[in-house]
């Protein structure tokens, strides 16, 4: 009995360490596997979470792996039950949400740079084909973003006219079509560029600008735009 109240005593005041260097010193203080340890403090108040975090890390291999992998996947590591998993699963979320919701003025997008880091935050490492599309003012300024197209794991399907209607319906001056290639290779395929094509002369036929064209892979997006394809 008073080893395992000792156990649960040194866990507490090993978290409260954790918690106070956090506090002082922000994430540079901590490694991957104590920023990691130190979030499933919250879903695992009583027990010491250090190995469970190192576990993780282990079979998924980077913070980032871990935020993306899907929660049957994270549950088959041994002491991750349900409330570790949607406390790990929100993450990627709301830092989706943080980087792309605009704060006050909106989010205006002056460059490809900035196309590209808008559009990681929502489609890098998804498991399943999605197709984005941010509609703009004339000045650039993002007035909506839809989620047009779920697919299956290698293909979706974009419909030329869907896009187009939409465009119209949030009286857009432009918009930017983006989505990702689950595979990781950003290479655009014969499809992507045949869609891209047929939704520029779409486009030019009711007097929207169609901007960029974007394809999100593991490293470098793939600009149709920058490329010279658009």
């Amino acid at each position: 009995m008073g080893e395992g109240k000792d156990a649960r005593e040194h866990a507490k005041g090993h978290r409260e360490r954790l918690r106070a260097r956090y506090r002082l010193s922000g994430e540079a203080a901590l490694m991957d596997y104590e920023l990691l340890e130190l979030l499933l403090t919250f879903a695992i108040p009583r027990r010491d979470t250090k190995l469970l975090a190192k576990k993780l890390l282990e079979r998924f291999g980077t913070l980032a792996r871990i935020f993306e992998a899907e929660p049957r996947a994270l549950e088959e590591v041994d002491g991750i039950g349900p409330h570790a998993t949607t406390l790990i699963s929100l993450v990627r979320p709301l830092a989706t949400r943080f980087l792309t919701e605009p704060r006050g003025a909106k989010t205006v997008l002056r460059s490809t740079a900035d196309v590209a880091a808008y559009f990681q935050a929502k489609l890098k490492g998804l498991l399943e084909e999605e197709v984005h599309v941010a509609f703009v003012s004339a000045k650039n300024a993002v007035t909506a973003t839809e989620c047009l197209q779920r697919g299956t794991v290698d293909q979706s399907v974009v419909y030329v006219r869907k896009v187009i209607e939409r465009a119209l319906a949030h009286k857009a001056s432009g918009f930017l079509l983006a989505h990702n290639h689950p595979s990781g290779d950003a290479t655009p395929s014969d499809h992507d560029r045949d869609i891209t094509q047929a939704l520029k002369a779409a486009a030019a036929t009711v007097g929207v600008r169609f901007l960029d064209h974007l394809i999100i892979g593991d490293h470098s997006p793939f600009s149709f735009k920058a490329n010279g394809l658009l």
